[in-house]
């Protein structure tokens, strides 16, 4: 089965020819096809982002282009706010004045009690919603969301969301029809949605009214399996990942020739491609 690649081979034969450097495709395809993988997957990495084309490109031949959305399956803390002060998840008991000591002359008694009162659910970071959604006496009625970015951009669609529960077991948002949501504005006001940002960054909103009062943990609490890509692989991908394999190319085929100054000029302009695949990608960064 060919490699996986974001460009073809005559896309590396147009850089190398617009570079004036040597190299044979036909005879050394291999090297060229294993370095547009090479380039391919590392780029999808550092981007956070998949592209396909649904229909293929035609001129590909040795080169599997993508045609279909990639599937992924990652697991998420929930958010927590940046500082909590001891027992600050506990409703207060007492009325004190704004001096007052009496917090610190307490007894061992009073902490032990504290930490028996120890809410997690209330130390949920609220991203959009009223910053007090968690504190009594909680309204339901309106939603409050914390949320989660999600490790690929241009999300498609969600097959799986397991939030833990209150007995440590996970609950499958999904697949329970007790639970809605999905991908996109118009699931704003459910429990879960997924906004895709400009760029294609994508965050997962999930209600926090729709989990356990008594939720077991705040790590490990999502599980997220979805579909991701963007649809068509724009030009500047493409010619970018032509570029660094074309370089890779070239130093390929020239580590048999004997001068010295042919090679030089070879890893010059080999240099000088990626520098120019990488100004290509800026906009994705």
């Amino acid at each position: 089965m060919a490699p996986v690649g974001y460009c073809t081979l005559e896309d590396v034969r147009r850089a190398l020819r617009e570079a004036s450097l040597p190299g044979d495709l036909e005879q050394d395809t291999q090297i060229a096809v294993d370095a547009i993988a090479a380039e391919t997957e590392p780029l999808e990495r550092s981007l956070s982002q998949h592209f396909f084309e649904p229909a293929g490109i035609d001129e590909a031949t040795a080169i599997n282009i993508p045609t279909a959305p990639k599937s992924r399956d990652d697991e998420h803390d929930v958010a927590t706010n940046g500082a909590m002060v001891h027992g600050a998840a506990e409703r207060d008991r007492h009325q004190y004045r704004k001096n007052s000591d009496a917090l610190l002359e307490s007894d061992p008694r009073n902490d032990r009690w504290r930490k028996d009162r120890y809410v997690p659910k209330r130390e949920i970071r609220i991203a959009t919603g009223e910053a007090e959604a968690l504190e009594p006496p909680v309204d339901e009625s309106r939603p409050a969301y914390t949320h989660i970015q999600l490790a690929r951009d241009y999300v498609k669609s969600l097959s799986k969301l397991l939030v833990i529960g209150g007995d440590g077991s996970y609950t499958d948002w999904v697949a329970d029809d007790g639970y809605t949501g999905g991908v996109g504005l118009e699931h704003r006001g459910e429990d879960y949605w997924v906004r895709i940002n400009s760029g294609g960054v994508s965050d997962l909103y999930l209600n926090v009214h729709a989990m356990d009062d008594d939720i077991a943990s705040l790590s490990n609490a999502v599980y997220v399996a979805f579909d991701h890509g963007h649809e068509g692989i724009p030009r500047a991908i493409r010619r970018a990942v032509a570029l660094k394999a074309g370089a890779e190319f070239a130093e390929e085929a020239t580590i048999q020739i004997p001068d010295n100054a042919t090679v030089y000029n070879v890893e010059t302009k080999a240099e000088q491609m990626r520098s120019k695949a990488d100004d290509l990608l800026e906009e994705y960064q």
